[in-house]
C-alpha cells in the first residue's frame, strides 16, 4: 500500500488495483491450474512402516489434517512432501535389521573348532 500511496494513488484506486490483481490470479488458477503432484506413495510408505498419521505429524511438526491432505493430494507443498518422504526413508532404513556380523563370526569360529 505504501508503494501505491507514494505513486500518488488514492485509497480507492489502491483498492481497485488490489481487486484487479486478485481477479487476475483467480482467473489464472481457474483457466490453467497447476495439478498437485502425486503423493500417494507417502501414505503407502507410512502404512507399510506401521506408523500412524499422528506420529508422523508430531515428528514433522505439522497438523494431522495437513499431513492427511498432503497424502491425498488435496494441497501442494513440495517442501513438506520432500521432507516427509526423506523422513519415511530414514525410518525404513532404521527398521531394517542389520546382519549379525558378530554372531556369524562366532558360528564360523565354532565350526572351525569342531572340524
Amino acid at each position: 500500500m505504501a508503494k501505491r500511496t507514494s505513486e500518488g494513488k488514492s485509497k480507492r484506486e489502491i483498492m481497485r488495483c488490489l481487486k484487479r490483481y486478485a481477479a487476475r490470479e483467480i482467473c489464472r488458477q481457474i483457466t490453467d491450474p497447476r495439478p498437485a503432484p502425486d503423493n500417494s506413495d507417502l501414505r503407502h510408505m507410512r502404512t507399510e512402516l506401521g506408523l500412524t498419521i499422528t506420529t508422523v505429524a508430531g515428528e514433522l511438526g505439522q497438523w494431522v489434517s495437513i499431513i492427511s491432505r498432503l497424502e491425498r493430494g488435496r494441497i501442494r507443498n513440495d517442501e513438506l512432501a520432500a521432507t516427509y518422504r526423506q523422513w519415511l526413508t530414514d525410518q525404513a532404513e532404521a527398521q531394517r535389521p542389520t546382519p549379525p556380523v558378530a554372531a556369524a563370526a562366532r558360528t564360523s569360529a565354532l565350526l572351525d573348532a569342531v572340524s
